[in-house]
């Protein structure tokens, strides 16, 4: 009798064993479910951030005395090198005529131009390499010509936007008031998952 209860008590906690092995979980649910909220909460910080980004620029074309620039026999990328407001420094500074956009996103482009009125003026903003939108002022015959205009564009990280001033016309450039300008702004931020 001795044997057999020694034998039915190694069974028993043999079962025993195996039955807390079974109800053992191989994965802690309750950390993983943590661990999912935390990426949850992560990843709304993340959109929450996106939805912040702050991105400007304003710049004018520098001048020790006033003066035109033009006419030229090509189309001249404008070089805007006095930089007035930069905000996440997508405009750069050292070339003077490159906005590199730093997120996906909405923007919205403006410039402004003055000439006198013996010369035609003609301005373009490029996305990359290609035309986006233009404006054409032919002399007037008043003193000075003002031309003005914008554009919204979607731009992907790294798209590259200037601004090229027209074969034989030309742009004027004063020493303190900033008449002509090229200026830009985040509208908003764009997700892959945007439509």
């Amino acid at each position: 009798m001795a044997l057999f209860q020694l034998i039915l008590i190694l069974i028993l906690s043999s079962c025993m064993a195996q039955d807390e092995d079974i109800m053992t979980p191989v994965v802690n649910i309750y950390s993983e479910l943590k661990e999912i909220k935390e990426l949850a909460e992560q990843n709304s910080l993340i959109e929450e951030l996106q939805k912040q980004i702050k991105v400007a620029f304003t710049a004018s074309m520098s001048a020790t005395e006033s003066t035109n620039r033009g006419p030229f026999s090509t189309e001249t990328k404008l070089i805007f090198d006095k930089v007035l407001t930069n905000i996440a420094n997508a405009f750069d500074p050292v070339t003077g005529y490159f906005f590199t956009a730093p997120v996906k996103g909405v923007y919205y482009f403006r410039y402004s131009g003055s000439a006198f009125s013996s010369h035609d003026m003609g301005l373009s903003v490029f996305k990359g390499t290609t035309q986006f939108v233009s404006s054409y002022k032919y002399n007037s015959g008043e003193r000075n010509d003002q031309m003005a205009s914008g554009a919204v564009m979607e731009l992907e990280v790294g798209e590259e936007v200037h601004m090229r001033l027209w074969i034989r016309s030309w742009i004027f450039v004063d020493r303190h008031y900033n008449y002509s300008t090229f200026k830009g702004y985040l509208l908003y931020p764009l997700d892959s998952t945007s439509v």
